[in-house]
């Protein structure tokens, strides 16, 4: 699981809402002419329109039309977007900056402006800045702050701050183990392979939730299969236990499961 969360980038600039300015550049992109889209974003950009100049910050950053990456350029649009209050723009520029994209690393200004996507409720920023609160990595350590925007961003259905938040309940001097279980459940829900092992541990101790020795199996089969290391000794240390009917369902469970994105 990545530790920081970039903004979408182009896979979802066509899914976007069309603004004033930037639609003959979505339309390029969906004929599949990048170069002509790169202009169209360009030109508006150049004209004043934020979210075209996010746009084309992202096209720039992903070398998309170019062939190549221009991080410094990116760096500069998304600027003049975040500055004009562009969220996804100030989230990828917190991104940027605090890992020194297109120029030196400033981990201040970083968490300057993860705070401001963060603030208009854009998940991604939320958890990025509640990992650097939680890790100390960049920051003073603030777990109390981390946890509430861990929570604000699993509010929104993000995985990962599902699972983060999982972890942090576990982590307090008065464990919520109940919460935890919660938690790791919706980011098992949506794929969140961490959260597999987990769920699959909280089943055998009973903690948070009933033991349940066939979820327990079910959950490390899943596990196991997502490369957990070590799930593979939970699941032959629970299928000792288990009749042969019991295996039976725990692998059809865990064949038949289906992730799903909450958003």
């Amino acid at each position: 699981m990545r530790l920081r969360i970039a903004a979408a980038g182009l896979a979802l600039l066509l899914a976007a809402p069309a603004w004033a300015g930037v639609e003959e550049g979505r339309a390029a992109l969906r004929a599949g002419d990048a170069a002509a889209a790169l202009r169209e974003f360009g030109d508006a950009a150049r004209g004043g329109d934020a979210e075209a100049e996010y746009l084309f910050a992202t096209m720039l950053k992903d070398g998309v039309g170019l062939g190549t990456p221009d991080l410094p350029a990116a760096r500069a649009w998304y600027e003049r977007a975040a500055a004009a209050g562009h969220a996804a723009a100030q989230l990828d520029l917190g991104y940027m900056l605090f890992h020194g994209e297109g120029a030196a690393a400033d981990r201040e200004a970083g968490m300057f402006w993860y705070g401001k996507a963060a603030a208009q409720g854009l998940a991604a920023a939320q958890y990025n800045m509640a990992k650097v609160l939680w890790d100390g990595d960049g920051a003073k350590r603030d777990p109390a702050r981390a946890v509430g925007l861990f929570h604000e961003a699993a509010e929104q259905g993000l995985a990962e701050a599902q699972f983060a938040l999982g972890v942090a309940l576990l982590a307090s001097p008065k464990p919520d183990e109940a919460g935890a279980f919660a938690w790791f459940s919706r980011a098992a829900g949506q794929g969140m392979a961490a959260a597999y092992g987990k769920l699959a541990g909280l089943y055998t101790l009973g903690r948070g939730t009933a033991k349940d020795p066939v979820a327990a199996a079910t959950w490390a089969v899943l596990a196991e299969g997502a490369g957990d290391p070590v799930a593979k000794q939970l699941r032959l240390k629970l299928e000792n236990d288990l009749t042969p009917e019991q295996k039976a369902a725990a692998m059809a469970k865990a064949r038949a499961f289906a992730p799903r994105l909450e958003k």
